[in-house]
């Protein structure tokens, strides 16, 4: 699909904003905390940089473009690439939102539950509840646990099972979030093991 102005059209031109609808896509959109990617979308005769990628109607992924050249029709056939350095960075801030996750549980205790993020390839930044604020000293302790989650250079892996399996092997996850019948499940060795969709480094070392 074409859109334009928030309605479907047959194409969109050469120095035109809107949004391409595509049957697949490498792009990650924006959800869970983590930022869309950014890339390029070809066809043999146009090209288009796409600012970010969103999620609608479900699974529904816009991709929000700016075509530079060529038009772009419904129907055509197209190359979809992620900007692979921007995706690289936002992914070792994603699985080290899990880590953090699991320091925090491990130093402050098991109450810690995630209640909000950022994921992006510049930063990340983790909200979560606690009854008081944390003093130098356990900062410290949260840093070095980190650290050593990801010296381990333990495997990221992740799984798509049913959501009554993923909690009943332990699988955290977002307090208040509706969740689908299938979910996956992002697992790294004993340290952590939480619902998510979001990309993820396959090991921790990487970080």
């Amino acid at each position: 699909a074409v859109i334009k102005d928030e309605k479907e059209v047959e194409s969109l031109t050469d120095g035109e904003t809107g949004a391409l609808v595509l049957d697949k896509t490498p792009f990650y959109a924006e959800s869970g905390g983590q930022i869309g990617d950014v890339g390029v979308i070809e066809s043999a005769s146009a090209n288009a940089r796409v600012a970010n990628a969103l999620c609608r109607a479900g699974k529904c992924v816009l991709h929000q473009v700016t075509v530079d050249a060529g038009a772009f029709k419904v129907g055509d056939q197209v190359a979809a690439r992620v900007e692979e350095d921007r995706r690289r960075r936002t992914e070792c801030h994603h699985t080290a939102t899990h880590l953090l996750q699991a320091a925090l549980r491990d130093a402050l205790g098991e109450h810690v539950h995630q209640a909000g993020s950022y994921v992006g390839p510049d930063r990340l930044r983790f909200d979560f509840t606690h009854f008081e604020g944390i003093g130098a000293e356990r900062l410290h302790d949260i840093e070095r646990l980190v650290n050593e989650y990801i010296r381990t250079d333990a495997p990221v892996e992740t799984a798509v099972m049913a959501l009554d399996e993923a909690r009943a092997a332990g699988a955290m996850a977002l307090f208040g979030e509706k969740y689908e019948d299938t979910v996956r499940v992002v697992r790294i060795n004993d340290i952590s093991q939480e619902l998510c969709g979001g990309t993820h480094v396959p090991r921790t070392g990487l970080i």
